[in-house]
């Protein structure tokens, strides 16, 4: 066993309430008769008695965004912990996965927040990703694999001198955290949470420095090692399976206490003599991303739309008072005076994870959500906001967009200048080698001296976007404005000036 001074993250539980009941679940979700929800002023003992701790200090659950005072909380640990600014996901993102792969996971971050990536993230998305540097993200509609938990080592004829060595090795306690329930501090997350299940007698006091504690000093909680069979070779089961593996003396202690899921028949219980038989197949977890690693560490998934766009509202510039305080939409606001280019600008964030506490400037579109932190006073006053709406937003926050040029497409080049040639050189370049250019037109054609045509040709083309290839945005609405009269729709016109290339 390991002193919590020498873990790399101390936990705070914030609620067991969940919007899932995981197989084996550390929290044991679906167990409780009645869910918890710590109060402020708990949560802020908690961070304050975690002063000089040089780790990580996390919000976790259940579903720690589920917590009614969920903002109040990441503006306190941000307030007290997090000395630099966070930037999480103020681009648009397409693969939320890669995302936490490749920025969420850092061992330096002195704030984390452990989470499924239910609709309750979206609610907070802001302030998470302005206070959360480490991310521990997993909506367990995956693979992951859980271990028992609830089996005594008793009733698994465990004897005390190998028992002592399993414990003391226990992957859970020496690779993961302490905790702090709304009964005390503990030296194992997962004392914590039986303490809470069978209304133990709680923790320690919740103070300054109760963190320093050695392991000679656990004595008054390891009684709950007893119940627990983290450290011991017991059978896993996928996550999303939802139903936990308990020894038969376990299962009556769930009765007896009212568990809903023991109750219900979500138990699965181990046959004690086969396993005693079989023991040897069975192997415990040895370090802290083991339970990922068994699922190829497949987090979250494209399926997975909590993160996405609620719902899109387009107006003007001169109606959106309007809108505001009368239509009062509920999500994003898509400003345009072409509905055409607004309707375009949804169908890309339609299909991204934008950040709502951002102002996107897409083309000539702006898009902003109504629950910016950034806007909470200029809705007071809708009839002004317009004015100087971007000004609102702290400059991190302003992102202009120029979406991806599509692969694998056909495209008709507009422009036989600069941007043209430009364009045409890209899109014969190894990266876009799926992509097909089938036309190259130019409104002055005949003059270019080498191979472009007039724009007339795309009547007879088959192509999946028309390029505009101009700098000038003036230049660049006539040129739509003769390819919308050749009956091109709206969606196939794309500018370079607004691509990523």
């Amino acid at each position: 066993m390991i002193s919590p001074q020498d873990m790399k993250i101390i936990q705070i539980d914030i609620t067991n309430a969940c919007v899932h009941s995981c197989s084996n679940c550390t929290r044991f979700c679906g167990h409780h008769k009645k869910t918890f929800m710590m109060d402020f002023e708990t949560f802020k003992q908690a961070v304050d008695s975690l002063d000089g701790f040089d780790g990580i200090v996390g919000m976790i659950g259940g579903e720690p965004t589920l917590h009614p005072e969920f903002e109040r909380f990441a503006d306190y640990m941000r307030q007290k912990r997090v000395k630099d600014p966070v930037h999480h996901l103020r681009q648009p993102t397409d693969d939320m996965l890669c995302y936490i792969r490749d920025h969420m996971w850092h061992e330096d971050g002195r704030a984390g927040l452990w989470s499924s990536l239910n609709s309750s993230y979206y609610k907070n998305f802001e302030v998470i990703n302005d206070t959360f540097k480490t991310q521990l993200l997993n909506d367990h509609n995956n693979t992951c694999l859980h271990q028992a938990l609830l089996m005594q080592r008793k009733e698994l004829g465990i004897p005390d001198e190998e028992w002592v060595k399993k414990r003391d090795a226990c992957w859970i306690q020496n690779t993961w955290s302490a905790t702090i329930t709304p009964k005390g501090a503990f030296f194992c997350e997962v004392a914590g949470s039986l303490d809470m299940l069978f209304d133990g007698p709680g923790g320690w006091k919740v103070e300054p420095g109760w963190w320093k504690r050695q392991p000679k000093d656990f004595a008054d909680q390891l009684h709950w090692c007893e119940l627990c069979s983290g450290c011991l070779d017991v059978p896993k089961r996928i996550s999303n399976d939802e139903r936990d593996d308990v020894t038969p003396g376990m299962l009556e202690k769930l009765k007896a206490i009212g568990s809903p899921k023991a109750l219900k028949g979500n138990c699965v219980v181990l046959d004690v003599e086969k396993y005693k038989e079989e023991k040897s197949q069975f192997h415990t977890f040895t370090g802290a991303n083991d339970y990922m690693d068994a699922g190829d560490n497949q987090r979250t998934s494209k399926g997975n739309r909590n993160l996405y766009p609620k719902s899109f509202a387009i107006t003007t510039r001169k109606e959106l008072p309007t809108l505001l305080s009368e239509e009062q939409p509920k999500d994003w606001v898509l400003v345009a005076e072409d509905k055409d280019k607004a309707k375009q600008a949804q169908a890309y964030f339609e299909n991204v994870i934008i950040n709502p506490g951002c102002i996107y400037l897409y083309d000539d579109v702006t898009a902003f959500n109504v629950h910016a932190r950034s806007l909470a006073e200029a809705l007071q006053h809708p009839e002004t906001m317009m004015e100087r709406l971007w000004g609102y937003y702290p400059a991190d926050k302003v992102v202009p967009v120029a979406p991806q040029l599509p692969y694998g497409k056909s495209y008709v080049i507009y422009g036989g200048g600069d941007r043209g040639k430009y364009a045409m050189h890209r899109l014969n370049e190894e990266h876009y080698r799926d992509s097909n250019v089938v036309g190259w037109v130019d409104t002055n054609y005949a003059s270019k001296g080498f191979p472009v045509q007039a724009p007339q040709v795309m009547k007879d083309l088959s192509f999946d976007y028309v390029i505009l290839a101009v700098e000038d945005a003036r230049a660049k609405d006539a040129m739509k404005q003769r390819v919308l009269e050749l009956g091109v729709e709206p969606s196939k016109i794309l500018w370079t000036m607004a691509l990523d290339w």
